[in-house]
């Protein structure tokens, strides 16, 4: 069986194969071409609303924040819990982009963190704050059974997307902040908070590895 790749302009690519049949004679199989895409068209969960239909801002204050912190550092395993909100914010880091990180990601001799950005976004290496190196060191001490990523759950399995949602979710209930908090809101408030201190946003850009073309002054990636 052979294959033949085209690519006709009006669709995003169509694989043509050919098979043969009873004569030993190759012939085309039927093919439907796909319609290009609508960049008009909006996706949306059904029944959901806009984001500021929850939420006043993606962004935590520095109050926030801290009742933040405080409420993951009361959970059951509230060091790891508490290196998760702390690792977000300080590199600005996605929730796919967290639970991908691994203890050869870091370098303890030079004190920095190899992140791998998702999305188009660019890659780096962050130097780590000393409160977060020696939290850090800690988790890796305590943590149980061994695994090659950095968080990780009970059953030493890697965290997925959903739990690490829920975790921030449940305490920003906890620590009585007024609307629904998602991780998401961490990477703002990294952004918010280094804008304010006077960061120029070439900085801000490699922080966030975000590519020129995609900068947005207004609002975080």
């Amino acid at each position: 069986m052979s294959r033949d790749v085209t690519y006709p302009l009006s669709t995003f690519g169509v694989i043509m194969w050919k098979v043969a049949n009873d004569k030993g004679e190759e012939k085309p199989m039927n093919v439907t071409a796909r319609k290009p895409a609508d960049r008009h068209v909006m996706w949306k969960v059904k029944g959901r609303k806009r984001n500021r239909d929850y939420r006043i801002r993606e962004h935590l204050t520095q109050d926030e924040l801290d009742r933040l912190f405080t409420a993951l550092k009361r959970n059951r395993h509230g060091h790891r819990d508490y290196m998760v909100a702390l690792v977000t914010f300080l590199h600005g880091l996605r929730v796919s982009e967290l639970i991908d990180l691994r203890w050869d990601d870091v370098d303890w001799r030079k004190g920095t963190m190899q992140i791998r950005r998702l999305k188009g976004s660019i890659d780096g290496v962050h130097y780590l704050e000393p409160d977060e190196a020696k939290g850090l060191k800690r988790l890796q001490r305590e943590q149980q059974p061994r695994s090659r990523y950095i968080f990780t759950s009970e059953r030493g399995e890697q965290f997925s997307r959903f739990a690490i949602n829920k975790m921030i979710a449940t305490a920003g209930r906890n620590g009585h902040i007024d609307f629904p908090v998602h991780p998401h809101c961490l990477r703002h408030t990294t952004g918010t908070v280094q804008a304010n201190g006077g960061m120029d946003a070439w900085r801000l850009q490699k922080l966030w590895g975000t590519p020129a073309w995609r900068t947005r002054p207004s609002t975080s990636p």
